[in-house]
């Protein structure tokens, strides 16, 4: 196997001078020679965008850093024909690490992945620090600035738009994918890993330590993926931390997201533990999440269909009617979580088939509200399933650092459980613990 060492291409890792070239030059070549390593080490490695090629395996020693650069320049927005572009999330073509189309790739080593977030955020004032989720914002555009993401956007839109990646790790459309063992440290205001129209993808033993108060730090979004496994993962981020969609506006065809197992991971997060669908996905099916312990969030389990925005297209809205079933929560212990730990909600504005064949078994939840059920009219919940559950409320004064945790102004506070628009919901051995 090829092993490309990315000092020999000319990389200095001092942390100071900017090795994108290099890096990029060594993962071209070793692609261009049928695949194989190349390897970071013994540095800081500062970098713009970098672009993988099928079969090269990106390997960060113990004792190397792939440092993200912290001019928004140095991501280029992404171009390309292999995907809607104009469909980006978050009206933002930017990432850190992309690939397209590729076949055996690889994130690898026991080294870090420093994004030095820092540089795209901002503090809230204290009064509005107050009034929303997180006390930090985006930087926005430098004056008069425009790219092809922002261009003809509406003012409410363009807020989304910075110089931010977006993404720091984004793949699409790639096969046999395995990113195991780096951490990834000190996110933008944006998702740590986005795999979308992926197929055979493992996570194994992945960190991911994005700071909880940046705005839309999300973990992982599993986005019309097939066959993906994530496993002994340590989470920390300010937005959800496991995602699980089918947002198939960018691939331009609908496609299911299926299959996807995750396994035996921590996550805390100040949103989401689980997020399950948004906007107008397809059909997300058969997938299992075992052994999780979520700590610190808004919702431990959200499946929340909201309503698509009114007066203009949301950044991620899709054009499909969505439809989850036959999915399994297993020994998943929710603490210190702020609302509900089981949230399951279709929203009147939300095009939805249906949710259907969900079971909760020995899921065991401390938070300050209880589950909540909610179909609508023509669209209930079907067959649902609490098997072996306890659920025990407590004030929210009690959960350590409240103070500082996130708040949703306007939302309904589901103090008892509640279940509405809600046909076949089957208790077994479950408690509720109510105030």
């Amino acid at each position: 196997m090829l092993n490309c060492d990315v000092r020999a291409y000319g990389a200095l890792g001092d942390g100071k001078t900017m090795d994108t070239r290099a890096v990029q030059a060594a993962i071209d070549d070793c692609g261009a020679h049928g695949g194989g390593r190349v390897t970071l080490a013994g540095g800081r490695f500062l970098c713009g965008r970098i672009d993988l090629r099928s079969g090269v395996e990106l390997h960060i020693e113990r004792d190397g850093v792939l440092l993200g650069s912290t001019n928004g320049l140095d991501f280029p927005e992404i171009e390309s024909d292999f995907w809607r572009v104009e469909y980006a999330p978050r009206f933002n073509r930017r990432c850190f690490l992309y690939a397209e189309g590729c076949e055996d790739i690889a994130i690898t080593g026991r080294g870090a992945i420093d994004c030095q977030g820092e540089a795209y955020i901002e503090a809230l004032p204290p009064e509005k620090a107050r009034e929303g989720l997180w006390p930090y914002v985006r930087k926005p555009f430098p004056a008069g600035f425009e790219d092809a993401g922002s261009r003809g956007l509406q003012p409410a839109q363009r807020k989304m738009c910075s110089l931010s990646p977006a993404r720091v790790v984004f793949f699409i459309g790639c096969k046999r994918v395995l990113i195991e063992d780096v951490t990834m440290r000190a996110q933008p205001a944006g998702w740590s890993y986005w795999l979308c129209g992926c197929e055979n993808v493992h996570v194994h033993r992945a960190t991911i330590d994005a700071p909880v108060d940046y705005p839309n730090n999300d973990g992982i979004h599993i986005n019309c993926c097939r066959n993906v496994t994530v496993s002994d993962c340590n989470i920390s981020c300010g937005d959800d931390g496991i995602v699980v969609r089918a947002y198939s506006a960018p691939l331009g065809r609908p496609t299911p997201c299926e299959k996807i197992a995750v396994t035996n991971c921590n996550i805390t997060s100040h949103s989401a533990g689980v997020r399950v669908g948004w906007y107008n996905d397809g059909v997300i099916r058969d997938c299992v999440f075992q052994n999780l312990t979520i700590t610190d969030s808004t919702v431990g389990i959200d499946f929340r269909l909201p309503d698509t925005p009114k007066g203009g297209r949301g950044s991620d809205e899709g054009f499909e009617d969505t439809l989850i079933e036959r999915l399994s929560f297993g020994n998943i212990l929710i603490d210190r979580n702020y609302y509900e730990p089981v949230f399951i909600h279709i929203c009147e504005r939300n095009r939805c088939a249906g949710i259907r064949e969900i079971c909760f078994d020995g899921v065991r939840a401390v938070a300050a509200h209880m589950p909540a059920i909610i179909g609508r009219p023509g669209c209930p919940v079907k067959d649902v399933r609490f098997a072996s559950c306890s659920f025990r409320q407590i004030p929210r004064e009690a959960i350590p650092g409240q103070e500082k945790g996130p708040r949703c102004p306007g939302r309904e506070f589901t103090l008892q459980p509640v279940f509405r628009c809600v046909e076949g919901l089957r208790f077994q051995d479950t408690d509720f613990t109510v105030l």
